[in-house]
């Protein structure tokens, strides 16, 4: 989880740091799934990347 950190504060995108990670070490997807469920603040910055690159149904959101 540190290196994935690590990764997205120079400047990868979320999405691409989880599969550097997951490349890195070999991991499955079901693994990788769990190390994001686990961490809700990760789930929701890589579906908000996700639904700006089109990869995922927009959620509605109240204006804040």
């Amino acid at each position: 989880m540190k290196e994935i950190s690590e990764n997205i504060n120079r400047g990868v995108p979320y999405i691409d740091a989880v599969i550097v990670y997951a490349e890195k070490y070999g991991l499955e997807v079901e693994v990788v799934g769990e190390i994001i469920r686990r961490s809700p603040v990760l789930k929701a910055k890589i579906y908000k990347e996700a639904e700006e690159l089109n990869m995922v149904e927009k959620l509605t959101r109240l204006p804040v």
